[in-house]
């Protein structure tokens, strides 16, 4: 029997019984995604594992755990476990109390209201936050952790994906029952309403749990659409349309396994994270800038701290994971995402660096190639790569109608360096001392000396019908683009140093990312062109390098225009 929320239940009716119904609030919230929350104890010893209530048998292990075991193992032994989830009441009220003090007008009235302690001295509050239980029984089911940044931008080895138990499945949202009560005799029904309205602020504003800026615990109100923001913060809102051979979390592909596909609020995280870096490691020596991306997007290691960036992505209703209509399969998501700091950094250092993320690759697995089909080595076609659009509402300055315009930068060079010198320009305002220009290290370096965008013409036609989601085209060949051509030489493909290579054991990262935009061009009567992005970490043009080789082939090609960074030599 779940018993989850008769403690509210019977606190609720004996309020009403002695005749102070008016010091009992109660709601009900949705979890948009996952939580995380507390903590349990797992038996192996190591494995994080979300709050929770037994309400089953735990398979005893044979035998004392050695190492952290991998998501592989415990996605085939405990996919779920015999825990009912839910969200400490404590929890909600440190999350209340954060939410107060980043208001100086109700800082004095929060310490009377919730209490305060002040060295040795405690000051019991009027208000008692209640355990929030899920209206249904709700199991904690396993989530995945997967480091990418030393592996993505800096080509080091591939990290080891580490599991923990989480409340929610990643799919289905959860009804949460929250409630709060004055203590009789010291609160009054005035204060309890007060407390109440700081409790749909705050969870709707901040979600609950811990990885709040990674998507989880984010909370939806009945009663509030969009909560007040924190003083001097600012938010964008994207819609966005993602096409892709697939994303996913625990439930990954492996041999004879095709996975489960899932786009998860952390790959827009990782995707902006690791794009912000690719920034500041051009104007910041290596320390400064790691130091800056954690002041930005928070850091767990070597001391944990919170960013200032937040990411949440909302769950389109039509178009969610729907598979293509026809083969070789690829994946459709359309959904909002929303992005929250403080006024300056948002409007100066993140949004520009979104307008060329945007531009030079999508999001997830494939995001350094455009969606095309590739030939597999045992003949067999497969969809490989990304199309990712971002749209938001602008005002038609004719009609000052609001309209959705795509998100992202011309294509040409004026607009790419303008946009880049402004960023740079806040860059050196708002860390002056960090600030440290001509940086080149053996790394992913997005700034005009340390890498090189080009626009090239084709495929002829855009060989995806993103309306009906199929493919237009089936000729793998027909599906690419000059870039592409390019890196599928046999001088360049699955060569660490430039096309990098996703084998198995030993797999390498590109250091070159393509996308198509669907913008014709005129002179050889192509619909759609290829906009490459090259890496060169720590080469140069005149290096004798793979990369140097690369990036001479690619000014080769025929219509191919620089629009950013390094160029060959004229000779």
């Amino acid at each position: 029997m779940y018993a989850g929320n008769q403690l509210i239940q019977l606190l609720q009716k004996q309020h009403q019984a002695r005749g102070n119904s008016d010091l009992f609030q109660i709601g009900t919230f949705t979890i948009q995604w996952r939580a995380k929350v507390g903590s349990f104890p797992h038996p192996d010893g190591e494995t994080i594992v979300s709050a929770g209530e037994p309400c089953g048998a735990w398979p005893p292990s044979q035998e004392e755990p050695k190492d952290k075991p991998k998501v592989a193992e415990n996605l085939q032994e405990l996919p779920t476990l015999p825990l009912n989830g839910y969200v400490p009441g404590s929890g909600i009220r440190g999350l209340v109390r954060s939410w107060a003090k980043q208001r100086p007008e109700i800082q004095q009235r929060m310490r009377e209201l919730l209490g305060y302690q002040q060295n040795n001295t405690i000051s019991a509050g009027k208000i008692e936050f209640l355990d929030a239980w899920p209206k249904e029984p709700t199991k904690l089911t396993l989530d995945i952790v997967n480091p990418q940044e030393p592996f993505q931008v800096f080509h080091e080895g591939q990290s080891t994906p580490l599991s923990f138990y989480a409340l929610g499945d990643g799919e289905n949202t959860i009804e949460l029952t929250v409630a709060i009560r004055g203590i009789p005799g010291k609160a009054n029904a005035a204060e309890v309403a007060e407390v109440w309205g700081w409790v749909q602020q705050a969870l709707t504003l901040y979600g609950v749990g811990s990885r709040t800026a990674s998507g989880y615990g984010a909370i939806a109100s009945p009663d509030i659409s969009k909560p007040t923001l924190d003083p001097d913060y600012a938010s964008k809102t994207f819609d966005f349309t993602l096409y892709s051979q697939g994303c996913y979390g625990a439930d990954s592909p492996r041999p004879g396994h095709s996975g489960e596909v899932e786009l998860r609020p952390s790959h827009w995280r990782g995707w902006l994270r690791s794009w912000v870096l690719r920034f500041l490691l051009g104007v910041m020596s290596e320390t400064n800038a790691k130091k800056t991306l954690g002041e930005l997007f928070g850091v767990l290691e070597p001391d944990s701290s919170k960013g200032c960036v937040k990411i949440q992505m909302i769950k389109g209703e039509i178009c969610w994971g729907k598979r293509s209509n026809n083969q070789p399969y690829f994946y459709t998501w359309k959904g909002k995402l929303q992005i929250s700091a403080p006024k300056d950094i948002l409007s100066k250092i993140i949004l520009p660096v979104i307008r060329f993320a945007v531009m030079v690759g999508g999001v997830g697995r494939g995001w350094r190639r455009p969606l095309h089909i590739f030939v597999m080595n045992n003949g067999r076609d497969a969809a490989r790569g990304t199309y990712l659009s971002l749209t938001h509402q602008v005002r038609n300055p004719d009609t000052q109608r609001m309209q959705n315009k795509l998100y992202g930068l011309g294509l040409n060079q004026l607009a790419w360096t303008k946009t880049y010198q402004d960023w740079l320009n806040a860059v050196r305002l708002q860390w002056p001392n960090r600030f440290s220009q001509g940086q080149n290290p053996k790394a992913e370096v997005f700034s005009p000396t340390t890498c090189a965008v080009y626009i090239l013409p084709d495929p002829d036609e855009e060989p995806v019908d993103k309306e009906n989601q199929e493919w237009n085209i089936t000729n793998p060949v027909k599906t690419r683009g000059g870039g592409m051509d390019l890196i599928y030489q046999p001088k360049y493909k699955r060569n660490s140093d430039v096309g990098g290579d996703a084998g198995s054991g030993n797999a390498h990262c590109s250091w070159v990312s393509i996308k198509r935009v669907n913008v014709s061009n005129k002179s050889v009567g192509s619909d759609c062109q290829e906009v490459v992005c090259l890496f060169m970490g720590g080469q140069t043009p005149l290096s004798t390098h793979f990369r140097t080789d690369f990036l001479k082939d690619l000014a080769k090609i025929s219509e191919a225009i620089n629009l950013f960074g390094v160029e060959p030599p004229s000779s």
